[in-house]
């Protein structure tokens, strides 16, 4: 992604609407920048848990057994998600002899566009999971296609923070 610092600035600001602190990986900021989006993602993650751990409750006293089965699909996914963002490599950590290259400006770019599309993937997994809840309080449309696009959603976020590890492999290379 070539462009110019005011490319970015849409998503720097998307990113703060969620995450007071963000700074788009300032110099010297840059490990509790990192740090903020992974604990964001965490938490909208279990957001969506919560939701599934609900749904899943609800259904199985209603017997609604593939209800049952997708919301707790939907919640080992969230545990997924989780284990990776915990487990995943953390970068920006550069000292003169660490074998880390310094991360240039396209680089940065890179990462703060990616931060912005995590965040705003997971959010709406987050939206989908509270559509899910409202409707089995209401019985409005059909919740098991609901259940699954919030399963396919998380599992796109998962793929997508991978990918994320991408571009932060690429510093650890001198």
């Amino acid at each position: 992604m070539v462009g110019t610092p005011l490319d970015l600035i849409p998503y720097v600001r998307g990113v703060q609407l969620i995450l007071s602190g963000y700074s788009g990986y300032a110099k010297g900021k840059r490990m509790e920048v990192d740090q903020l989006v992974r604990e964001e993602i965490i938490r909208a993650g279990g957001r969506v848990r919560s939701h599934m751990q609900n749904i899943h409750d609800t259904a199985f006293r209603e017997d609604k057994l593939q209800e049952t089965r997708a919301a707790k699909q939907c919640m080992e996914e969230c545990d997924m998600l989780t284990n990776d963002v915990e487990k995943s490599v953390s970068g920006m950590e550069h000292a003169f002899f660490s074998g880390q290259r310094s991360p240039s400006n396209a680089d940065l770019k890179k990462l703060i566009k990616h931060d912005h599309d995590v965040i705003d993937m997971i959010t709406k997994a987050v939206n989908l999971a509270n559509s899910a809840e409202h409707i089995l309080a209401t019985g409005e449309e059909d919740l098991l296609t609901v259940i699954r696009q919030t399963t396919q959603k998380m599992t796109s976020c998962r793929g997508f923070f991978g990918a994320r590890n991408n571009v932060l492999n690429g510093l650890r290379k001198k």
